[in-house]
């Protein structure tokens, strides 16, 4: 499985965004409670981001997570964790956090994953994943 795509499943997972119909995130079709301040983009009132479609929330959401994970946002580098990046995300409870590392782990196949887990580690190489197709 993608990484990204892997962490936006549990982000979204953790949000309510596929299965709890009275969450905000399945409403909006926002399974990462994306915001914006953009103008040109719809939002509610609280400037979470409406969507179309569960299809396009989910792609904008893998988007951001690649944006944050290398480095290319002003808050987040390669080098902050993924308790970090969750924090942000509004996941910063620590049993929200474990469940998270628990659902990583078992989707990637790879215990070594935890909430001090570097941001950079979730880029992947094509070496990575032409390993993890491979076997």
């Amino acid at each position: 499985m993608i990484r990204f795509e892997a962490l936006a499943l549990v982000i979204a997972k953790m949000n309510g965004g596929f299965d709890e119909p009275d969450s905000r995130a399945f409403k909006l079709r926002n399974p990462g409670l994306l915001k914006t301040y953009r103008p040109e983009k719809k939002t509610d009132s609280e400037h979470y981001r409406v969507f179309t479609s569960f299809m396009g929330g989910f792609k904008a959401l893998t988007a951001d997570l690649q944006i944050k994970c290398s480095g290319k946002n002003h808050r987040l580098s390669p080098d902050n964790t993924l308790r970090d990046m969750l924090v942000l995300f509004g996941l910063g409870n620590e049993q929200v956090i474990r469940k998270i590392v628990l659902f990583l782990r078992r989707a990637l196949l790879d215990e070594s994953v935890g909430a001090a887990t570097k941001l950079g580690w979730f880029q992947e190489t094509e070496e990575i994943k032409e390993a993890e197709v491979n076997g």
